[in-house]
């Protein structure tokens, strides 16, 4: 084995000092065994700490093959040490805080996806929540028999004197709380929502919503005791066919001329060409009589513009000047923004309920 040399001898031993000093640093105190295991390491021959190599793929600025992702390395502690400059000691401490924080956001953003309570579910058949026997929206609370579990609504159990029709078990004691929570918990948008509606409702609830919803195509018939229920064409169609004695027609964007008497809750106004129903609101007031004029159609569609004029002995006269309400039927007519309050001296007393003339001017906006 050939001897070292006394030149060699010392190089070797400032090599080995070297390296037992630099391990030294790099052990971690016995203090700090128990601290988290949180460090930053770097694959790279640059001494720069500006550009952490280590980084998420996610918030990466770029797609650099030297980067490495963050949770396929094992963490390490980083010493602080306290007798190193306050500026530098202070860029180390900043610099690993934003490491933490960095991991914190990403084990928060994970906890927060399983802690969601709401969870989008799409039914490919939408009958699973209705009752099998009378095909309605189930309600709480539900049943199911005591044999195969087969379902049925409160309703239903009474009906079939509580005996499941499929299997003759005896049902309408057990109830499903899964079913129920299910039902409880399923909601579903409005069938007019492309049409303005925003309401998200339970399910069962779905079509009582529907039937009353403002903002749905279908308008009923203005004229007392009709119970039809259509579109607007189709509505108008209906009126002029069954009812159309019972509307003053006009032409749209041409001044015409009614007789309003003192009592008249309403009048309804057909137009010729452009197929719409216009009702004229009349109501007494304390100070006189309230009139206001109303459009039906869906309520998200645009108003007419509207002029009433009336007059009292050729000298004084009242004018009004404004939009329509859209409204889906007579009953839903909601309290005016605008109308014209006319004085009990206008209407004459020729007959027993007083009358006067209008004129009325309705185009479009």
């Amino acid at each position: 084995m050939p001897r070292l040399r006394d030149s060699d001898s010392d190089d070797s031993r400032l090599i080995v000092s070297r390296f037992l000093d630099s391990e030294a640093e790099d052990s971690p105190d016995s203090e700090d065994l128990d601290s988290p295991l949180i460090h930053r390491r770097r694959f790279s021959d640059s001494d720069s700490d500006d550009n952490p190599l280590i980084r998420h793929p996610r918030f990466s600025d770029s797609d650099d093959d030297d980067c490495v992702p963050l949770r396929f390395k094992r963490p390490r502690l980083v010493k602080k040490h306290r007798q190193s400059e306050g500026g530098e000691e202070e860029e180390i401490q900043g610099k690993n805080k934003d490491y933490i924080d960095f991991e914190a956001k990403e084990t928060n953003e994970h906890r927060t996806g399983y802690r969601n309570p709401n969870i989008v579910v799409t039914l490919s058949d939408p009958g699973l929540l209705d009752c099998p026997i009378c095909f309605e929206p189930l309600t709480v609370p539900v049943f199911q028999c005591d044999g195969n579990g087969h379902l049925a609504c409160s309703s239903c159990c009474a009906k079939i004197e509580n005996k499941c029709p499929s299997c003759s078990c005896p049902i309408g004691s057990n109830r499903c709380s899964a079913i129920e929570k299910v039902v409880d918990s399923s909601t579903t948008s409005c069938r007019n929502k492309k049409y303005g509606c925003a309401a998200s409702v339970t399910y069962h609830k779905k079509n009582e919503h529907e039937r009353t919803c403002a903002y749905s195509p279908s308008c009923s018939c203005p004229y007392l005791g009709c119970e039809f229920v259509s579109s607007v064409m189709e509505l108008y169609r209906h009126y002029s066919n069954n009812h159309g004695d019972s509307a003053i027609e006009f032409v749209s964007d041409n001044l015409f001329s009614i007789s309003l008497r003192k009592y008249d809750k309403f009048v309804i106004l057909r137009e010729r060409d452009v197929g719409t129903l216009f009702i004229l609101h009349n109501s007494v007031d304390d100070l006189g009589n309230v009139v206001s004029l109303s459009c039906i159609q869906p309520i998200f569609k645009e108003g007419f513009i509207y002029k009433l004029v009336v007059r009292h002995r050729e000298s004084d006269s009242l004018k009004l000047r404004s939009v329509t309400q859209s409204i889906r039927s007579l009953q839903a007519y909601p309290r005016p923004p605008s109308f014209l309050l006319i004085p009990r001296e206008f209407f004459s007393l020729d007959s027993n309920c007083g009358h006067l003339e209008m004129d009325v001017h309705i185009y479009m906006a």
